[in-house]
C-alpha cells in the first residue's frame, strides 16, 4: 500500500536539515570563539581592570578565555575537526611540558607551580589564536585590534612620566599590569609599532587604519622613550630599520622611519640620552653590572643542571647560591630570555623556546610574499625588535611574544592562498567565516 507523500517528507527532509544546523551552529560557535579570543590579546595592552578597580572581581581575560576556549571546543565537535598543531605548537609543547614537570625538582616549588601554571595559559591562548583567526579576514581584524590597544599604554606610559606620576627609580615612566616594569613596558611598546606603522603605509588601506597607524606609533614611540630602557631603544631602532628594509614600499617606509627617527632625535628629553650613554660605560653602571650578574649566575645553574634547571620562575631562588661574591644582597631577573630559560628549564626548555620562536619568525618570513604579506612582514620586524629587547631583559612568561608568534603563525598557515569570497552576505559574515 503506498504511503501518503506526508509521511515520506519528513524522512527525506531530516537528513538534508540536520547538517545544515549543525553547520549553522558551528559556524557561530566559531564567530564567538575567534571574537573573545581577539578581545584577549586586546585586553593585553588595555589592562581595563586597572583603569577600573570595579572590573577587577570579574576577572574579565579570565571569563574571555574561557568563552574562546569553550567555543572552540563546541565548534571543533560540531564540524567533527582536529586542532591544527603544526611543529611550532609541537615545540612549544616540549616547554610547556617541562615546565609543567618541573614541580618535582625545583629549587622554589612556591614559585614554580604558579609560574608552571602560566606557562599552560600561555600555551592554551596560542593554541586558541591559531585555531580561530583562520582567514585572512579575520587575521587583519585581531591584528588591527590588536595594535590600535597598543595606543592606550602608549599615550599612557608618556603621560604617568610627564606628569611624574607611577614613576620607577624617580625618572622612568611606565604603564598599569604585567606592562608596570619599564622595560616590560618598552618591550610590548616595540613589539607593536612595525605594525601600526604597516597600517600607516600599507597599499590600500582606508584612512581610519592610516589614521590608527601614525597616532599608534607616535604614542608607542613616545612611549618607549619615557620608560628610558636602554634594550627597548635598542629593539626599536632594529624593528623599525627592520620594517623599512622589508617593506615593499620602501621610499615611503624609509620616509617614515625618518621622521620617526628625527623626532627621537629632536623631542627625546635629556634624561633619556644620558641613561643610553650608559650602555658604553657598563664598568660604573650598577644596572648594567646587575645584569652580568645575573648572566653569570645563569651559567652557574647551567653547569650544576645542564638539562632540565632549577625549575620553572626559581632563578630568583638560584641567585643566592650561584650569584657572585660581590653582588650583594639585591637579586636580579636573567635579563636575558634565553639564559633565563636555560636556567630555569636547562637544555630541554631551550630546546622547545627555541624551536618555538625559530618557527615563529620563520612561518613570518615564509608568508612575506603571501596574501597576508604586508602583515607577515610588519610581524616579522616587530618579532625581531621584540626578541632584541628581550636579550637585556628576559622575560619568558610574556603573552606579546607568544601573540605575535600567532600572528606569524596564522599568516603562514590561512595566508599563502586567497580564500573564497562567499556569494551572498555583508562584511561582518565574512570577517567571522570559519
Amino acid at each position: 500500500m503506498q504511503q501518503p507523500a506526508e509521511a515520506i517528507a519528513p524522512s527525506i527532509a531530516l537528513p538534508d536539515s540536520a547538517p545544515s544546523a549543525r553547520e549553522w551552529q558551528g559556524r557561530k560557535a566559531s564567530q564567538i570563539a575567534f571574537g573573545a579570543t581577539a578581545l584577549f590579546a586586546v585586553q593585553l595592552y588595555l589592562a581595563p581592570a586597572q583603569w577600573f578597580p570595579q572590573l577587577d572581581p570579574l576577572h574579565l581575560a579570565l571569563i574571555l578565555s574561557f568563552i574562546g576556549l569553550a567555543a572552540l571546543c563546541v565548534q571543533r565537535v560540531l564540524t567533527n575537526q582536529p586542532l591544527w598543531m603544526g611543529w611550532r605548537t609541537a615545540f612549544l609543547a616540549v616547554y610547556t611540558g617541562e615546565a609543567l614537570l618541573s614541580p618535582m625538582w625545583t629549587m622554589d616549588r612556591p614559585s614554580t607551580i604558579p609560574g608552571a601554571i602560566e606557562v599552560a595559559k600561555h600555551f592554551l591562548f596560542f593554541v586558541a589564536l591559531t585555531n580561530t583567526a583562520t582567514s585572512a579576514k579575520r587575521v587583519r581584524i585581531a591584528l588591527t585590534l590588536y595594535a590600535a590597544a597598543a595606543i592606550a599604554p602608549g599615550w599612557g606610559t608618556f603621560n604617568n612620566w610627564l606628569h611624574d606620576q607611577l614613576l620607577v627609580e624617580g625618572f622612568r615612566g611606565r604603564w598599569l599590569g604585567m606592562m608596570a616594569d619599564p622595560n616590560h613596558d618598552a618591550m610590548a611598546l616595540v613589539g607593536a609599532i612595525p605594525i601600526l606603522l604597516f597600517l600607516a603605509v600599507g597599499k590600500g588601506h582606508g584612512w581610519s587604519k592610516r589614521a590608527i597607524g601614525i597616532a599608534g606609533t607616535a604614542a608607542c614611540i613616545m612611549g618607549v622613550v619615557a620608560t628610558h630602557s636602554r634594550g627597548g631603544s635598542i629593539g626599536l631602532a632594529v624593528a623599525v630599520l627592520v620594517f623599512a628594509l622589508l617593506s615593499r614600499r620602501k621610499a615611503l617606509a624609509g620616509t617614515v622611519a625618518l621622521i620617526a627617527t628625527a623626532g627621537v632625535l629632536l623631542f627625546a628629553p635629556r634624561s633619556f640620552w644620558q641613561r643610553n650613554e650608559t650602555i658604553a660605560e657598563y664598568e660604573a653602571d650598577a644596572s648594567v653590572q646587575g645584569r652580568m650578574q645575573a648572566w653569570q649566575v645563569a651559567f652557574g645553574i647551567f653547569r650544576d643542571h645542564p638539562l632540565i634547571g632549577v625549575g620553572e620562575s626559581a632563578f630568583l631562588e638560584a641567585w643566592s647560591q650561584y650569584a657572585p661574591i660581590d653582588a650583594g644582597h639585591r637579586r636580579y631577573v636573567a635579563h636575558n630570555l634565553f639564559l633565563e630559560v636555560l636556567g630555569q628549564l636547562g637544555l630541554v626548555g631551550l630546546f622547545g623556546y627555541l624551536g618555538f620562536t625559530l618557527c615563529a619568525l620563520w612561518s613570518a618570513w615564509r608568508a612575506r610574499n603571501g596574501e597576508l604579506g604586508g602583515e607577515a612582514r610588519a610581524i616579522l620586524a616587530a618579532l625581531i625588535g621584540y626578541l632584541v629587547c628581550q636579550q637585556f631583559s628576559g622575560y619568558s612568561l610574556s603573552w606579546f611574544l607568544y601573540t605575535l608568534c600567532a600572528f606569524a603563525t596564522c599568516c603562514d598557515a590561512y595566508g599563502r592562498k586567497s580564500a573564497p569570497r562567499p556569494a551572498d552576505g555583508g562584511a561582518l559574515d565574512e570577517a567571522f567565516a570559519p
